[in-house]
C-alpha cells in the first residue's frame, strides 16, 4: 500500500507540481504515521510538499507521531512553521462586513482564531451587541464551537471536567491557591488530587502554565472555552461557586483585599449576594481604581454601588416626604454619587455628569419634615461647590452663561450662611478666573486667580489633618478635599495663571507658575493634574521653539491621558502635537492633519464646541496648506458657526482669522480681487476683537500683511504666484 501510494503521488507530480495538506494530524492514528514518514522520506526530489497542521500542544497525547517529528527533524526532511493567532485587525478583515459593535464583540471573543469568528460572525444576531455587565449571563456558544470545544473536554476524566468547571467560574485564568480552596472546601481533596487533574488538563492542552514557582497561573487555552464550560453549569450551582469563590477570594487576600475588590464584587452580584455586602466591595474596588487615576474602571464600581445602595430601599433611594432615607444612607449616596460624577466628568460626559452632581444636591437637600433652619456653615460650603462643579459641565460643553449663573448660586449659598473667606469661596473665584480666561478677559482673569490663590493659603496654612482615616483622599471627593485645605488647589491656581500669562505672551512667567504647579502635584501624586500641567508646559516649550523638551513633555501628557481616561485631555495633547508637527519638521503637514483629525475626533466625542471650534479653525490652515480648499472651506464654516453660538471672542477671533486665510486661498486660485478684499474685512474685524490671544493676534496681522502685499496699487489682477 506505501509503494502504490508513493507512485500514485509521483505520478501525478509528474505532470503538475503537488500540495497535500493534512489537517489536525495530532489525531491521527499509529498507521497513518507510519505512513507520513515514509513518503516524506521518499519524496524529495519530487514536485511534492507535504503541509501538515497539528496542535503543538497535543502532541504529547500521540507517541508515535511526537517520535517521527524528532527524528525527521534531525534528518533535516521537515520544517516547523509556527502559526500565531490572528491579530484583532485582521479578525476585523475576516468579519469586516458586520457593523463596528459586532466586530468589536467577535475580536473579544473570538482571540485570534479564524474558526471562532467565522461561527460567531454566522450566529449573532443583527443589531448592535452592547458589552455585557457585571451580573449578565453569558451568552450561548454557537453549535459549532459546542461540538469542537466538546470534542476537546470530553477526552477528561469525569472528575478533571468538573474541576474546570469551577475554574471556569473564576474566569479565563487562576491561580492554584483558589482553585485548591474551592475544591477542597467542598469535597476534602487532597492536594495532590487536584495537581493531578490539572496535570491531566495541561496534558490535553485544555489549560496553559503561565509563570515560575509561587506565581503560577493556569490559563484555559482558549477565552470561548471557560465560557462553554461555564454555560454547562446549572444556574443555581453558578451561583453557589460565585458566592463561594467570592469568600475564597476575601479569604486568601484578606490582607490586600482592595486589590481583589472587583473580583468578588463580581462573583458577589452573580452569585445574588446581599445588597449591603455587594455595595461595601464595590465602593472598595471603585475607591482602590480612583486612588490609581484608573476612572472608567472607578466609574463602573461607582455605578454598581449606586444601584445597590438604591436598590435597597424601597423608594430607589429617591425618598418621599412619608419615606425619608436614614441619614446614613443618604450620607453615603451622596458620597457615591459625588465620585461617580467626578468619574464621569474627567471622561468628558459632562451632561450626564451634571445630572449626577444635581442629584447630590437633591440627596443632600432632602430632610425629613421635622428638620427645618438654614444649612450650617459646612453643608453651605459643600453645597456651593457642587454648584461650582455643576457650572464647570456648563464651561466645558461652551455655554459660560449658564456657568456663570452656576457660580452666583454658589455665591449666594455662602452669602446666606455669611461665608465671605474661605476654599470654598476660593473655589468660585478661580471658576470665575477660568471663565475670565476663557472669554479673554485676562485682566478681571488674573484679579479672580491671585484672589483665590490668597485665599487658597490661607486655609493651607490653617489646615488641621483629621485624624483616623477621615483624611485619606481615598475618602474624600474633591470638594472635601478643598474644604480640608488640599495643597494641590495651589497647583491649580498657578497653572491658571500660566495658562493667562501664556495667553498674553508672558512665556517666562508662564512656565514659572506651571513648574510650581508640576512640583505641588508632583509632590502629592496627582496623576491627572500632572498630565495637565504637563500638556500646559509643553505647548509653551513648543511657542519658544523648544521642540525636544515640547515633545517630551506632551508625550507625558498623553500617556497618562490615556491610562485614566481624561478623553478632553487627549484631545488637546493630540491637537498640539500636530502643531508640533507642523512646526519641528519641513515636511509635517500630513503628520500634523493627522493628529489635527485625532483630536478634533475626540473633542465631538465629548462634544466640547470650544475644542471643536478651535481644533476646526486650525485644521483648516493645514488644509489650505495642502491645498484643500474646499476641506478647509467647510472647517472654517463650522468653527465660526460654533463660536458665534457660544458667543466666545477667542474662538471668533481665530475662526475668523482661518476665514482670512481662506479667501487668500481662493484670490490666488482664481485671480480674483473680491477675494482679497474680502479677507481683508475678516482679518481686521478678528483683530479689532479686545481679548485676543497674543498667539491669535499675531497670526491676523501676518495674514493681514500678506493681504497687503497681493492688493495690486494700481487695482490690476492680483499677480500670480
Amino acid at each position: 500500500m506505501r509503494e502504490a501510494v508513493y507512485e500514485l503521488l509521483t505520478t501525478i507530480s509528474a505532470r503538475t507540481p503537488l500540495l497535500m495538506v493534512l489537517d489536525d494530524v495530532q489525531w491521527a492514528d499509529g498507521s497513518s504515521c507510519e505512513l507520513l514518514g515514509y513518503l516524506a522520506r521518499r519524496l524529495p526530489g519530487h514536485p511534492i510538499v507535504l503541509l501538515a497542521t497539528c496542535r503543538e500542544n497535543e502532541l504529547s497525547n500521540n507517541a508515535t507521531l511526537r517520535s517521527l517529528f524528532s527524528h525527521m527533524q534531525r534528518e533535516h526532511a521537515i520544517e516547523y512553521l509556527h502559526v500565531e493567532p490572528l491579530t484583532d485587525a485582521q479578525i476585523a478583515t475576516i468579519v469586516s462586513h458586520l457593523p463596528d459593535p459586532m466586530v468589536r464583540h467577535i475580536q473579544s471573543q473570538a482571540a485570534g482564531n479564524p474558526f471562532f469568528a467565522e461561527e460567531l460572525a454566522h450566529s449573532l444576531p443583527s443589531g448592535q451587541i452592547e458589552q455585557q455587565s457585571i451580573g449578565e449571563e453569558t451568552t450561548a456558544l454557537p453549535k459549532t464551537i459546542t461540538a469542537a470545544l466538546n470534542q476537546r473536554v470530553r477526552r477528561l476524566s469525569t472528575a478533571c471536567q468538573q474541576l474546570l468547571g469551577k475554574a471556569a467560574v473564576l474566569g479565563g485564568s487562576f491561580g492554584f491557591p483558589l482553585i485548591h480552596v474551592m475544591e477542597a472546601s467542598a469535597t476534602d481533596i487532597e492536594e495532590e488530587a487536584i495537581l493531578d487533574l490539572l496535570d491531566e488538563a495541561l496534558s490535553s492542552g485544555v489549560l496553559m502554565e503561565e509563570g515560575t514557582g509561587t506565581r503560577i497561573t493556569y490559563r484555559f487555552w482558549h477565552p470561548l472555552l471557560a465560557s462553554h464550560l461555564y454555560n454547562n453549569l446549572s444556574a443555581t450551582r453558578r451561583a453557589r461557586l460565585h458566592r463561594r469563590a467570592a469568600q475564597v477570594l476575601q479569604q486568601v487576600y484578606s490582607a490586600r483585599e482592595d486589590g481583589q475588590a472587583a473580583a468578588i464584587t463580581e462573583h458577589l452580584v452573580k452569585g445574588g449576594a446581599e445588597a449591603g455586602q455587594i455595595v461595601h466591595f464595590a465602593e472598595l474596588a471603585a475607591d482602590h481604581a480612583y486612588a490609581l487615576s484608573a476612572y472608567p474602571e472607578a466609574e463602573r464600581q461607582y455605578r454598581l454601588a449606586v444601584q445597590y445602595v438604591e436598590a435597597a430601599d424601597p423608594q430607589h433611594g429617591r425618598s418621599q416626604p412619608s419615606h425619608p432615607l436614614p441619614a446614613e444612607t443618604r450620607s453615603r449616596l451622596a458620597f457615591l454619587l459625588e465620585r461617580l460624577a467626578e468619574c464621569v466628568r474627567i471622561q468628558g460626559k459632562f451632561k450626564e455628569a451634571r445630572q449626577i452632581f444635581e442629584r447630590v444636591l437633591e440627596v443632600r437637600n432632602h430632610r425629613d419634615r421635622a428638620t427645618s433652619g438654614e444649612l450650617d456653615s459646612q453643608e453651605a460650603q459643600i453645597q456651593s461647590l457642587l454648584w461650582s462643579e455643576i457650572g464647570w459641565t456648563w464651561r466645558f460643553t461652551g455655554d459660560n452663561q449658564r456657568a456663570w449663573q452656576c457660580c452666583e448660586r454658589g455665591e449666594q449659598v455662602l452669602r446666606a450662611a455669611g461665608i465671605t473667606t474661605g476654599p470654598a469661596r476660593a473655589r468660585l473665584l478661580f471658576q470665575q478666573g477660568s471663565l475670565h480666561w476663557q472669554e479673554g478677559n485676562y485682566a478681571d482673569a488674573r484679579r479672580s486667580i491671585n484672589a483665590a490663590l490668597k485665599l487658597f493659603e490661607e486655609a493651607q496654612s490653617s489646615r488641621i489633618q483629621p485624624a483616623g482615616n477621615a483624611g485619606d483622599p481615598a475618602r474624600l471627593t474633591r470638594i472635601r478635599q478643598t474644604l480640608l485645605g488640599d495643597p494641590v488647589d495651589l497647583g491649580r491656581a498657578h497653572a491658571l495663571l500660566g495658562a493667562v500669562d501664556n495667553a498674553v505672551g508672558e512665556r517666562a512667567g508662564a512656565l514659572s507658575h506651571l513648574n510650581t504647579a508640576l512640583a505641588l502635584y508632583e509632590r502629592h501624586d496627582r496623576q491627572r493634574e500632572i498630565a495637565h500641567v504637563c500638556n500646559n508646559i509643553g505647548y509653551v516649550h513648543l511657542k519658544q521653539g523648544h521642540y525636544p523638551l515640547a515633545r517630551n513633555f506632551l508625550q507625558r501628557a498623553f500617556t497618562l491621558a490615556e491610562r485614566i481616561g481624561d478623553i478632553p485631555l487627549m484631545s488637546v495633547v493630540l491637537h498640539n502635537m500636530g502643531e508640533l508637527a507642523l512646526l519641528s519638521s519641513g515636511n509635517g503637514l500630513e503628520e500634523a492633519e493627522l493628529y489635527y483629525r485625532r483630536g478634533l475626533a475626540l473633542a465631538e466625542q465629548i462634544n466640547d464646541r470650544e475644542y471643536l471650534s478651535l481644533w476646526n479653525a486650525d485644521l483648516a490652515i493645514v488644509l489650505l496648506k495642502c491645498g484643500k480648499i474646499e476641506n478647509a472651506r467647510e472647517c472654517v464654516g463650522r468653527a465660526l458657526t460654533i463660536a458665534r453660538t457660544m458667543h466666545n471672542i477667542p474662538c471668533t477671533g481665530l475662526a475668523l482669522i482661518s476665514l482670512g486665510n481662506l479667501r487668500i486661498a481662493q484670490a490666488r486660485t482664481t485671480n480674483n480681487l473680491s477675494y482679497l478684499k474680502r479677507a481683508k474685512k475678516s482679518l481686521e474685524h478678528a483683530l479689532s476683537l479686545r481679548g485676543l490671544e497674543v498667539e491669535t493676534r499675531a497670526k491676523g496681522q501676518v495674514a493681514l500683511a500678506e493681504v497687503a502685499s497681493l492688493i495690486p496699487s494700481d487695482g490690476k489682477d492680483i499677480p500670480k504666484i
